[in-house]
């Protein structure tokens, strides 16, 4: 069989330079014949990704490379996009090696010079992760007022919503799926004024991997100029992409009452004294002159009592400093300030958490005398961000650390180790005959026994240590203090005599071990990316010495 260049009419070397400049992803090269196709070029992205050998791409057809019942899904794709002649994105689930992987995938027809659709340039990205974040905050969406919202910027500076909440028609007039289609359908309507702003506050936050609060204006599709409040949270994925994890809430109601300093109005009097906010008076220094009938409401306190005692006194001595900056850039500067936060003392000894704005209040002279604010409790949001930030940082199956936050971990327990003297060390844990659990029982078992190895490790090491999921039934722990070598050797022995031991699930007996790979720091190197190579590798040496064991590196090594 010729080359492809030689049989095909459109010269493949230049899309084959073109096709590998960015091998981050996943890329092949399909030929079309007639109405079948084969594919003729693969990157080493889709090999590492897919796990198939590129002898078993390479040449064939769909229908040989793919499983039975998914190379018909596949070839439907590849004949729409040819029919159309325009690009085509796609997802599909794959059942490769390694288990069952959403693939994002978009194909883009060649044209020969007789403008024919003659091959078809595809790119596709493992989006397991996103989707399975996805589902969970599916099952929350419905819960809050405003919508939640996934948005994703690739390292290339394209936009796009993984996953938008279904309110997002009822604020905007703009539908799921017109959002997830083309982002610049939602992030458009961002008022002119504010839009700058919103992409560089919340790629400024992103960089810190920090919380990201703003106050913005958007257009409804019908016209109407709405106030938002957005919360987010961002984290970055392997290949350098952001992703923000956050929800919106509609406050035009809140800006329209704040814009407006007329309290002595009888009219705005009302909708003070039935404002679902506290609404209050502070004198310069600091004393409450005046506290809607909320203040009762949401904190259980006499509202009469409050009146000439310094707000300071219902504020936890920790947040106070925060709250003093932000009442002194306001009486020094005559501006509104806005968006402090800060737990106030519930009547019950409770902490509720607020966010308030306020604006200075001018007398007859002129003279900036007090200032009138807004306190919004914000309890539920507050553990809402915190809920979002713990499923971005763990495992949902067993709740242990994931690969981000469990390296985060090392990273710092490292530095620490070496400003301190003290090694550390880090075993990998690969369980030892769990596939046939899955395959015999169903992976709800294997589910079941995979929480019940992570608790069984958790008893058995100390409160300093830290345990960790990074995928399937793969585990890594960091042993922080350690004395020396023989300390971590017996911690890991420890655990896998623990392992050994049969697991009780669903009625069932069943019976798994662990193979143990074990590097220190810095006897093995003193970065975290060299000591989990090293430990991977020890880890995979006691798997070939027989499994149900553990290996320290270096030690029983081949010699070249």
């Amino acid at each position: 069989m010729g080359e492809p260049s030689d049989r095909y009419p459109l010269r493949a070397d230049a899309v084959y330079r073109r096709l590998f400049e960015a091998a981050a992803d996943a890329q092949f090269l399909v030929a079309v014949e007639g109405e079948g196709f084969r594919y003729l070029r693969v990157n080493e992205a889709l090999i590492q990704g897919s796990g198939i050998a590129r002898s078993a791409i390479e040449g064939h057809t769909p229908t040989e490379a793919l499983p039975e019942a998914l190379a018909p899904l596949i070839e439907e794709q590849y004949r729409l996009c040819r029919l159309a002649r325009q690009t085509r994105l796609f997802e599909q689930q794959f059942p490769l090696p390694g288990g069952l992987r959403c693939w994002q995938t978009r194909l883009t027809p060649l044209l020969d010079e007789r403008g024919r659709v003659a091959l078809i340039l595809g790119c596709a990205r493992d989006i397991t992760p996103l989707r399975d974040f996805t589902q969970t905050l599916v099952s929350v969406a419905d819960t809050l007022p405003g919508f939640i919202y996934q948005l994703r910027r690739d390292v290339d500076g394209h936009w796009s919503y993984p996953y938008v909440g279904k309110r997002v028609a009822e604020m905007f007039g703009v539908s799921v799926a017109e959002a997830e289609a083309d982002a610049e359908a939602l992030i458009g309507l961002i008022h002119p004024d504010d839009r700058e702003r919103v992409i560089r506050e919340s790629l400024e936050c992103a960089e810190r991997l920090a919380p990201w609060h703003s106050e913005f204006r958007m257009y409804h599709r019908d016209g109407r100029l709405l106030w938002l409040e957005a919360n987010d949270i961002a984290q970055r994925l392997e290949d350098g992409s952001l992703v923000w994890t956050g929800y919106v809430n509609d406050i035009t109601a809140q800006k329209r009452l704040e814009e407006r300093n007329a309290v002595n109005d009888r009219r705005f009097q009302l909708l003070v004294e039935n404002a679902n906010d506290i609404i209050y008076s502070l004198t310069r220094e600091g004393r409450l002159d005046y506290v809607s009938p909320n203040w009762t409401e949401m904190l259980g306190l006499d509202a009469e009592a409050a009146l000439g005692r310094p707000l300071s006194e219902f504020i936890h001595p920790e947040d106070r400093p925060g709250l003093e900056a932000f009442l002194h850039e306001l009486f020094h500067t005559g501006t509104k300030q806005q968006g402090v936060e800060y737990r106030m003392r519930h009547a019950d000894g409770n902490w509720r958490w607020h966010t308030s704005n306020a604006s200075p209040m001018f007398d007859e002279d002129g003279n900036l005398a007090t200032c009138m604010g807004i306190a919004r409790d914000i309890t539920e949001r507050r553990a809402m961000e915190e809920k979002i930030r713990h499923m971005a940082q763990h495992d949902p199956l067993t709740g242990l650390p994931n690969r981000a936050l469990f390296f985060s971990h090392l990273d710092k327990a490292i530095r620490l180790a070496l400003r301190q003297g003290q090694p550390l060390a880090l075993m990998f844990i690969d369980l030892d005959k769990f596939k046939p659990v899955n395959d015999t029982h169903g992976h709800g078992v294997g589910d079941r026994l995979l929480i019940a190895v992570a608790r069984r490790m958790e008893a058995r090491l100390r409160a300093s240590d830290v345990i960790g999921r990074i995928g399937g039934d793969e585990f890594v722990v960091l042993l922080p203090l350690i004395r020396d070598r023989d300390d971590a050797h017996g911690v890991a022995e420890a655990l896998c005599a623990a392992l050994r031991e049969p697991f009780a699930v669903d009625h069932l007996t069943l019976g798994v071990s662990a193979s143990i790979g074990l590097a220190l720091c810095p006897d093995h190197a003193e970065e975290s990316q060299a000591l989990a190579h090293y430990a991977d590798q020890a880890m995979y040496l006691a798997k070939e010495r027989g499994r149900d064991r553990v290996v320290v590196y270096g030690e029983g090594r081949r010699r070249r």
